[in-house]
């Protein structure tokens, strides 16, 4: 059997993944790093990856919407943290949160027992997608013109319920979430609603959390430089 084949029959990832592990000399086989796809194993061979045999590696990619006040902070012990969210099997995993989103604000957290997925995601350098509700309808926020925190601010104004959403787009999370909080009119918590081509998705209620799905996965790590020899395998 090739061995993408044995690394995905063995949930190791989706076949991108399963790529990346190849190509970032992350799989052995009788404990030689292996990087085609092509090879060939049986089920006499010892295959690792991140030196554990497959049989041993589930790696955990989860989303959570996270509650204003709760801290990215994973030990369960620990009050008005993200641990504290997880139930008991995952609390079990070495899991690491990505990203610094402040405790006073409220939506998509990215949380993994993967270290090599989270420091792809890094590299990609993602933009943030910030939204935040203003009383009354507004048709433009002088006081962001001139702010380099954000690369895009559009306004939302709703004549009907008398209240304005802003999207703001920014890198700087720690500037960029007291700014929006601090504007005029604010009447709730700023939120990411989106963190690069993830989408907070719209059932996942405040406080609650979901594996991310094989396509989430892929667009947030971003593609390989030979990812179209993955391509001609198939």
């Amino acid at each position: 059997m090739r061995i993408d084949q044995y690394l995905t029959d063995f949930h190791q990832g989706t076949r991108r993944q399963v790529f990346r592990l190849l190509r970032q000399g992350r799989v052995t086989v009788n404990q030689t790093a292996i990087d085609s796809p092509l090879t060939s194993v049986t089920e006499q061979d010892d295959v690792r990856v991140d030196g554990r045999p497959v049989t041993g590696r589930q790696p955990s990619y989860l989303v959570f919407n996270k509650p204003v006040g709760v801290q990215l902070n994973l030990d369960a012990t620990v009050p008005h943290s993200l641990g504290g969210l997880l139930n008991a099997l995952d609390r079990e995993q070495a899991l690491k949160v990505f990203s610094d989103l402040p405790k006073e604000a409220t939506g998509l957290v990215i949380v993994s027992d993967d270290d090599q997925f989270l420091q792809d995601v890094a590299s990609q350098d993602w933009l943030s997608t910030l939204r935040v509700r203003l009383t009354g309808v507004v048709s433009e926020l002088p006081a962001l013109d001139n702010d380099l925190t954000f690369e895009q601010v559009d306004l939302m104004p709703n004549k009907i319920h008398q209240v304005t959403t802003v999207l703001a787009r920014t890198r700087d999370l720690a500037v960029g979430v007291p700014t929006l909080a601090n504007l005029q009119g604010a009447d709730r918590p700023v939120s990411r609603v989106a963190f690069g081509p993830l989408r907070l998705p719209v059932d996942l209620s405040v406080s609650s959390y979901r594996g991310l799905y094989p396509d989430e996965i892929d667009n947030l790590a971003g593609p390989l430089v030979d990812e179209d020899e993955l391509l001609k395998n198939d």
